[in-house]
Formats: structure tokens, C-alpha cells, sequence
């Protein structure tokens, strides 16, 4: 059998320059990442982890652990995910359960206790793994007998078990699985937790078949506006959600999945009218039910979801390398249609629960799993669900054993009898409730006393202290007769005035009077999903924002509330009905102006080249077209100037034609291609196809970098013969939320420019004339070394944008022999989750102030423009052209904030797949310049490029030439030697001699 690690490599080997990892707006490449997790795991060899060994992987789901469980693999040992927010108690105990020698916190939020790793384990951190003196040994040769890893799950006596997964299991899940469909085009997004067992079909899934994983954050997990915007920025073409989790998205906007190619839900009963809503909203959506115990490596069965949906929806049948047995009590088979109990075989089976043998010989036998799940099969094999033949419950997509939770009240000495059961609340959703005696101890101490003993998923979510506990005639607790709470009963809660503790007993299911001022809203029953109920809550009914974070931090009553007093005005919905005519975006006034002084221009068209990779049919890719001009209001939007000043309208119909001419050289097939558009004339949009090529040119005054990504995604989506949702906000709606909005941040800027030479003050090679030309040119460097920019970014704890800022800083500092200067960077625009696929004109153009003080080091430049750059994405609320008209600009003149420019694109506007259909996009040259200097930075799937715009009427192509390579130059000293002078010398211009610069600042 072909391991995980040889199967990775050889996927890193076939595809260096794809992205592998994708988290918070950087990615890391096969090549990148299998370097990373090779030192990581020469490092664990170093560390004298041996093969076959077990390491404890201690951390959150983000980038950093990817990269460890892979290099844990690498080395030929097996992993064990740990929760480092778990008690230390739980912790302690799988440690020594698991016999674990060493365990590698990820360094990724909560960091483990050093409690919780009782000797001779040893708490460790990845820097430390990495760096570790050599000691001679390299990781082990790859071995398909040592496990992939070990998960432990709930167990009845308190203790957890620890299941072990075989490579062999791992392999099966996600290799060739019909089901799933994985490709190396795919993007997968990566929303569970580490140790919970789908993180295995996620992590794997991607990294076995080149594919791209996509991390979700904690609150965008929690939080369905902020999933869906995931879902639409991150393009996901994959996802799995709890039964859950995927009610609740749904709940929120059941056409957030209509971009994702599949969909697998499950982990918990599936509600038939939630599919419903999905599908109908989705209709290129393949959706399944998946069923598996974390005994079977995560899936067993899968059913796919198609309408009418069937109620209940069946588990379905067995995925490739699972045999499925319906058996009696004592495990012989029975006939289909009779209910029996599942077992089951195959490759996924893991090979029992870890250094437990007697509970291991109750559950496996003979290769085979006894599930304790209820079920029949019908006669086409189709397997439907009855429920649990013991006590087990999945809360959260986590199998639990309520008695565990009754185990660990019965430790606290002020309990004299406990017992827990599971209810479901009002929407279906399996919650535990807790019933104590006891010696007049309240609920808030035993709350307490459970979270320094139980993960958040095994808390229950109701704990109700009784005088007895109701017994029936055999002596057992009688069910029946416990106490319902008041969300599982089904009662409204209080809507009177949303107080604080109003809303936390909302969220949390539970009376106002069981809180009190010093109450932790985690102790009290909350979780990740119940704090982001909460928020939700907030922001809706008492108009505030408050962020994850901000909640972590309070995480009492009183604290929740202080923090509640300065938080922001919440963001509640985009309000539609604005009509067809209306304000424009504030960013639509400038453009507009500019195209007022030079209608000739081609500064702002947006012409790109789309390279199909296979077949297309002219016909569908025409019908197409038209379908994005009905479906998107920018494209049929015309602007003009009234009575009131500037207004934009759109019209019921705009006709795009799509040209054909002979495939040829590129420069014959665009000829005449881009020219100017007249804003008062829709659609403006052009299309031309010439054999596998497409090429469309589009109006700034129309679309931006996210539009362009949103229509050719939509465009490859309809010409396979897929569906494509409206988008969520109206464009006319849109503008109009950001027009009211444009001044909020206006005196802020004017603040930050203050002081601040303007434009004008770099120099040049030719003098400047009063106003701008209208003919540029480009140097290029292609490829340059991502791997560079990636290193000196995680070098300097920031992003590639900002590392490239302060090259092109320095650059332009020491060249013009400055002590300060302004470059203008994009911001995206769009401030509300529900933009995320509204086309439409959103950039804002922020002025961005370079300071330097004597002897300032390169590592400190990077650091104040990596707090500037911050700063600027929550200051986005202001009208370019209302800042430049402050700082001496008029319309249609040179802009009097800065000379140069600096975009990164790395929105993922390079390559598109839809069904059986891919392509690659470049963005094509105008030949006008839209200002003095221009660095545009490409992160193409495959490499990066960088070209330098610049105006012909101001710089000699030698000068551009120096100008990029001093760039380049400067990101290679950020790497080597930080610590050096931004400055070089007093005023002391710093350029070659070939270089001339005769004209600007040093005049």
C-alpha cells in the first residue's frame, strides 16, 4: 500500500506552485508547504521521536497546524489532536493514556498548560521543534503499519478512549472516493476542529489530491453571514457542515452554498425541509447526508440529497472499501427491512480503542466494528437510521456518552447524586441536561467545577439542581419525570427589553435568575455557537458589535457589559429598495470626473484575456453573457449628471454583443478591441471571442477586481450548465449604503496626511506638466520567487502586501532621497458581508503615510507600516475625491496625494474551474497610465509577477527598469538583514547611474 506521506509527496511533486493552504489572505504552495513540514519533521527526528511513535499535536485549526500533523506523517509517526483549550485534567489524562513522550503546541491561539502534560511528556513548541540541535537522526522511512493517528472520543466511565486510525483507513476516505469527487482544482474549505474526525476528510482530502485548503477562523465558523462571505470570497468548492451547523447557515441564507460544487452534511439527524430550502435555492449543488462513527475513519455511508427529499432522509449506502452488516443481538445477519444493528468492515476500521484491550474485544471483532446504531436496509441497499441501541448522542458532530458527563459531577465532593440525559430543543438539535443533588451548592460552583473537567461539547448545556432525583418502580431514575428547561419545552423567551442578561439567557437557554453579575457565559453552558447566537443577538436587538475576541476577553457578565459600553453601532442589514436610479458609489464621483477631463482615456478600462483549457461552445458561452447582464445590475447601469449632481441608473435591458474574430496572434485578435467607453451608454462591458480565448473589457466606473473574479467564475458556471444565485445586495442598494457612509473616515485621513509631503515630490526624468498624460508603458519581472516574499512575511509576523509596501518604501525613499512620502494602496470597498458577490465599483484608493526617523531600521519601517496598513482597513468609510479636493486637488488634475501605487492581486482572479471546464485569466495593458509610478504585484496560481507601470511623459524605460529591480532588491534585504537603515545617508539620492531622475524633489 502507497502511504499518506508518499502520496503527498507525490502530489507536492506534480504540483509545486499550487496553493495547498489558504488562511486570513496568505497561501502557501505544495512546494512551500512539504519544505516546511519536512524540516518540521527532521526536527521531530532530531527530538528523538522514533517511528511508530505517537506525538500530540496541541493547537487550533489554522495553517501552522496543517503543517505539523503533516510533518508528524512525514516522519513515520502517528498523530494525536489535542485540544489545547480542553481542562488541563481531561488533557493530562490522554496524555498518559496515549503514552505520548512529546507534545508540539502550534503555537495557534489557546496555548496547552503545562499542567496538562504530566512527565515524562514533554510541552514543546513548533519553533522549538524545528530548531532543535541536530542529533544525528533523520525521520523514519514511511510504514503503512503505523497508525495515522489516534482521536479520542467521549467514554462512559469518564475516561476517554482513543481510537486508532490506520493509514489504510485515511487512504480509502479520501483516494478515488466516487462520493466526494476530489480534485486538484478544488477548494476545500476546512471548518472542523482538529479533533473532531472530519477534520480528516478536509485536511487529507485536499493535500492527497492537490488540492486547495481554505481555513475558516473560529467566529467565521460560528457565525453564518461571515461562513456565507467565506464561502463566496474563498470560492469553496467543497465543504462539510454538522447537521447542525448546516440548519443553522441555512437558516440565515440557504443560497450561501449555490457557489460549492458539494456539499456533505450530517453527524446528526439531517432536517428534510432545511435540504429542501438548500437544494431549492442551489440547484447545482450536490448535496449528501454522510453517516460514520470515528471506529470507520469518519464515513461510512453516503446518501445523496435530491427533491423531493425524503423524510427522514436515509444514512445511504456504503462508501468504496466499507462492507455493511445488519445484524442481531448477536451479530449473525438479518434480512433486509428488519431492523438490526449496523457492523461494519473494510479498510476503515480502525484497530481498536489505544492500550485497551477489554473495551476494544466488546467492540471489534474479526475485522468488523459493532456501531450500537439502529438501522435497515431496504432492497436497493439504501440503509435508514433508528437511533442508538445505548445511551450515545452526537452534540456538535461529537458521539458523547451522557453517563461521562454524570461521572464527572459525581467526583465533586458537594454532589450527592447526579444523572444526564439528552433532549432536543426546539430545533431539533440534540442538547445534554444535567440533574445534581446536592448539599445546597447551586448550579453556578458545580458550572465552574465542570469546566476545569470537561471540553466545551461535553458541558451541558442545562444543569438544574433538584432535591431528589424521581425514581420509577424498578429504582432508576424515572425520565419522564425530570424537569423540562425552557427552550427544550418550546417557550418564547423574554422579549421585553433586550437587556444584556436578557440575551445571555436567550443564548444560553437558561432564566435571567440563574445569573449573576461574575457569571462566565462559558462556565454557564456557552459554546462557540451559543456566543455567536449571542452577538447575533447583540447586534440585532441592542444595536452594538461586539467580536469574538472582544467576548473571549470578557468573557463575565460585568466584563461582557463594560466592553458592551464602547462597543460600536452594530452593522444590521443593507436596506434594498433604492430603485433604478439613485446616488453612486463615492468611488464612482472621481472616475467619473476623470473620464470628464479625459473621455479619450483608456486609464480605467479593465480589458482581460480568458484561456480556455478545453472546449467551449460559442452559443452557451454567448447565452451566458447575456444572463450576467440580466443578473447584475452594474452591467446594465448608465451614469449622468443632473440638476443634483451625478446619478446612476439602471436600466430593465443592455445588450452585450460578443464579437468573433480568427484565432491568431494576440495582437491581431485584439485589435480595436479596447477603446473608450461612454459612461452614459450601457452596457459597458465588451466581449470578444476568438477560438479558445475570450476577452472582455470592462468600465472602473462598472466592476472591480472582485466583480471581474465573481462574473468569470459565473460565466464558466453557466456555460456548464450550472445555476447562479443573485447576489445577495442590489448594486443601486449598495452604492447607496456606502454613499451614506463615505464620510465617516474623512476627518480621520485628513489627520493622517497631515504633515505629509504630497504629490510631486518624487523625482523624475523629465519635468512634470500641469496635467497628466495619457500614454505609459511596463517593465516586468516574471517569475520573481514567492517563497521569498512568503519567508520575509512569516519573518516579520505580517502579510506579503505589507513587505512588498515597505520595499517599494524604501525604494522610493532612498531613490528620491525622502524622509517621508504617501503611496496609495487598494482596500477591497466591500465593509458588509453581504457585498461579497455584488458587482460593482467598491475600491477604495487609501493614501498610505510612509515616516521614517534617523537611524530607523528596516524591521521597524516594516512594523509601522504593517499598524499603518491595519489601521487603514477599518478606516475605509471616505470619498477619495472629497480628500484629494481637501488637500488642493481639482477635478480632472494631477492627484495631490501621492505619486506611486501599490496593488497586490491576489484575489484568485488567475485560474477558474467549473465542471468540466478551466481557465486562466491576464489582465491586458492599456497603455495609459492611471499614475506617476504604478507596482502591480500578480500572485498567479503557479508564480508571482510584477510589473511597474509608469508615465512615458515623466520616466525613461532605464529608469522604470532600476526602479523594479531596487524593489526586488530591497525585499531580499528584509530578509537578510533587518536590522539595517531604511536610509543609507542623509538626503543622499540613492540610484544609478543609468538612472538619471533629473527633474522632482532634489531640485
Amino acid at each position: 500500500m502507497v502511504t499518506i506521506a508518499e502520496r503527498f509527496r507525490t502530489q507536492a511533486a506534480r504540483h509545486p506552485d499550487r496553493i495547498a493552504l489558504a488562511e486570513d489572505g496568505e497561501v502557501r504552495t505544495y512546494a512551500e508547504l512539504l519544505a516546511d513540514a519536512e524540516a518540521f519533521a527532521s526536527g521531530l527526528a532530531r527530538t528523538g521521536v522514533l517511528g511508530g511513535e505517537l506525538v500530540g499535536i496541541a493547537g487550533e485549526r489554522s495553517a501552522g497546524y496543517v503543517t505539523a500533523v503533516v510533518g508528524t506523517v512525514l516522519a513515520g509517526a502517528g498523530y494525536v489532536p489535542l485540544n489545547p483549550a480542553y481542562p488541563a485534567a481531561r488533557l493530562g489524562r490522554i496524555v498518559a493514556k496515549a503514552g505520548l513522550r512529546l507534545v508540539v503546541g502550534t503555537g495557534d491561539g489557546t496555548a496547552p498548560d503545562a499542567s496538562a502534560v504530566p512527565a515524562p511528556a514533554r510541552l514543546v513548541t513548533a519553533a522549538q521543534v524545528r530548531d532543535a540541535e541536530d542529533g544525528g537522526a533523520a525521520p523514519a522511512a514511511p510504514d503503512e503499519n503505523v497508525p495515522a493517528y489516534v482521536m479520542f472520543t467521549s467514554g462512559s466511565t469518564g475516561e476517554p478512549k482513543g481510537v486508532v486510525v490506520g493509514q489504510a483507513g485515511v487512504i480509502r476516505l479520501v483516494c478515488g472516493a466516487r462520493y466526494a469527487g476530489f480534485r486538484a482544482q478544488d477548494r476545500i474549505a476546512h471548518g472542523a476542529a482538529p479533533e473532531f474526525d472530519a477534520a480528516t476528510l478536509e485536511i487529507w482530502g485536499a493535500l492527497l489530491n492537490g488540492a486547495a485548503l481554505h481555513i475558516a477562523t473560529t467566529e467565521t465558523m460560528a457565525r453564518p453571514a461571515l461562513y456565507g462571505a467565506f464561502l463566496r470570497r474563498e470560492r469553496i468548492t467543497f465543504a462539510w457542515l454538522t447537521a447542525p451547523l448546516f440548519h443553522r447557515m441555512t437558516d440565515h441564507d440557504p443560497a450561501m452554498f449555490a457557489g460549492l460544487r458539494t456539499l456533505i452534511t450530517g453527524g446528526d439527524v439531517v432536517s428534510p425541509r432545511h435540504a429542501s430550502r438548500v437544494l431549492g435555492h442551489c440547484p447545482g449543488l450536490d448535496l449528501y447526508n454522510g453517516y460514520g462513527p470515528t471506529e470507520n475513519t469518519t464515513f461510512t455511508t453516503v446518501h445523496r440529497v435530491t427533491r423531493p427529499v425524503p423524510e427522514p432522509i436515509p444514512i445511504g449506502s456504503a462508501i468504496e472499501g466499507t462492507a455493511l452488516f445488519v445484524c442481531d443481538d448477536r451479530g449473525d445477519p438479518v434480512p433486509d427491512g428488519v431492523e438490526g444493528e449496523l457492523w461494519v468492515g473494510g479498510d476503515g476500521v480502525a484497530r481498536g480503542y489505544l492500550n485497551d484491550p477489554e473495551l476494544t474485544a466488546t467492540r471489534f471483532r474479526d475485522g468488523r466494528y459493532r456501531t450500537g446504531d439502529r438501522v435497515t436496509r431496504d432492497a436497493a441497499g439504501v440503509l435508514h437510521f433508528h437511533g442508538r441501541a445505548d445511551q450515545q448522542v452526537k452534540i456538535a458532530g461529537n458521539l458523547v456518552e451522557p453517563a461521562e458527563v454524570t461521572a464527572a459531577l459525581r467526583t465533586l465532593p458537594q454532589v450527592r447524586r447526579a444523572h444526564t440525559i439528552a433532549r432536543r430543543d426546539a430545533a431539533g438539535e440534540a442538547r445534554l441536561t444535567a440533574y445534581a443533588v446536592t448539599d445546597g451548592t447551586g448550579a453556578g460552583p458545580l458550572r465552574s467545577a465542570l469546566a476545569r473537567l470537561l471540553p466545551g461539547y461535553l458541558r451541558p448545556a442545562h444543569l438544574i439542581v433538584l432535591d431528589e432525583l424521581p425514581l420509577g418502580p424498578s429504582g432508576k431514575v424515572d425520565n419522564a419525570r425530570l424537569p423540562v428547561p425552557a427552550d427544550v419545552a418550546g417557550e418564547t423567551p423574554d422579549e421585553g427589553e433586550p437587556t444584556l442578561p436578557r440575551l445571555w439567557a436567550a443564548a444560553l437557554g437558561c432564566r435571567t435568575e440563574d445569573l449573576d453579575p461574575d457569571s462566565d457565559f462559558f462556565d454557564a453552558g456557552g459554546d462557540s455557537l451559543k456566543l455567536a447566537r449571542l452577538l447575533d443577538l447583540i447586534d440585532r436587538r441592542m444595536g452594538r458589535s461586539l467580536r469574538f475576541a472582544d467576548a473571549y476577553a470578557a468573557s463575565t457578565l460585568r466584563g461582557m457589559a463594560r466592553r458592551l459600553a464602547d462597543a460600536p453601532a452594530g452593522v444590521g442589514p443593507i436596506p434594498a429598495g433604492t430603485g433604478p436610479t439613485g446616488v453612486p458609489h463615492p468611488g464612482q464621483r472621481g472616475l467619473y470626473a476623470l473620464w470628464q477631463a479625459r473621455p479619450a482615456s483608456l486609464a480605467y478600462n479593465i480589458p482581460v484575456r480568458i484561456d480556455f483549457d478545453g472546449p467551449v461552445d460559442p452559443e452557451r458561452l454567448r447565452a451566458a453573457l447575456r444572463t450576467l447582464v440580466r443578473r447584475h445590475d452594474a452591467l446594465r447601469t448608465r451614469l449622468f449628471v443632473d440638476a443634483t449632481g451625478l446619478r446612476q441608473q439602471v436600466l430593465d435591458e443592455a445588450e452585450l454583443e460578443c464579437e468573433t474574430v480568427p484565432p491568431g496572434d494576440p495582437a491581431t485578435e485584439l485589435a480595436g478591441f479596447i477603446r473608450p467607453f461612454d459612461p452614459a451608454v450601457p452596457p459597458l462591458i465588451r466581449a470578444r471571442l476568438a477560438g479558445p480565448r475570450l476577452y472582455l473589457d470592462l468600465h472602473h466606473l462598472i466592476a472591480d477586481g472582485v466583480s471581474v473574479r465573481v462574473l468569470v467564475q459565473q460565466l464558466l458556471e453557466l456555460h456548464e450548465g450550472g445555476a447562479v444565485a443573485r447576489p445577495a445586495v442590489r448594486w443601486p442598494d449598495a452604492a447607496a449604503w456606502c454613499a451614506e457612509r463615505a464620510g465617516r473616515d474623512h476627518d480621520h485621513w485628513l489627520g493622517r496626511l497631515d504633515g505629509m509631503p504630497g504629490a510631486g515630490t518624487f523625482v523624475t526624468d523629465l519635468p512634470r506638466p500641469p496635467r497628466p498624460g495619457d500614454t505609459g508603458a511596463r517593465v516586468r519581472r516574471d517569475p520573481v520567487a514567492t517563497s521569498l516574499l512568503t519567508r520575509v512575511a512569516r519573518s516579520h509576523r505580517t502579510t506579503p502586501f505589507v513587505v512588498l509596501l515597505a520595499a517599494y518604501a524604501t525604494t522610493l525613499l532612498r531613490t528620491g532621497g525622502l524622509t517621508g512620502l504617501v503611496i496609495g494602496v487598494p482596500m477591497h470597498g466591500r465593509s458588509h458581508p453581504d457585498l461579497a458577490d455584488t458587482v460593482g465599483m467598491f475600491v477604495t484608493t487609501v493614501p498610505i503615510p510612509v515616516r521614517t526617523t534617523p537611524g530607523m531600521r528596516l524591521a521597524d519601517l516594516v512594523a509601522g507600516l504593517d499598524a499603518e496598513h491595519r489601521r487603514a482597513l477599518d478606516r475605509q468609510h471616505f470619498a477619495f475625491d472629497d480628500l484629494a479636493a481637501a488637500r488642493g486637488g481639482r477635478p480632472g488634475t494631477r492627484n495631490p496625494l501621492f505619486d506611486a501605487f501599490l496593488a497586490l492581486q491576489n484575489m484568485d482572479i488567475y485560474a477558474f474551474a467549473a465542471g468540466n471546464l478551466s481557465a486562466r485569466l491576464e489582465l491586458l495593458p492599456t497603455g495609459s497610465p492611471r499614475f506617476d509610478l504604478n507596482l502591480q504585484a500578480h500572485a498567479h496560481p503557479d508564480r508571482l509577477v510584477v510589473d511597474l507601470e509608469y508615465a512615458t511623459d515623466l520616466y525613461a524605460p532605464d529608469s522604470a527598469t532600476h526602479l523594479l529591480d531596487a524593489v526586488l532588491a530591497a525585499v531580499a534585504e528584509l530578509d537578510t538583514a533587518p536590522d539595517g537603515p531604511v536610509l543609507r545617508g542623509t538626503a543622499a539620492p540613492d540610484h544609478a547611474d543609468e538612472a538619471d531622475f533629473d527633474f522632482g524633489a532634489m531640485q
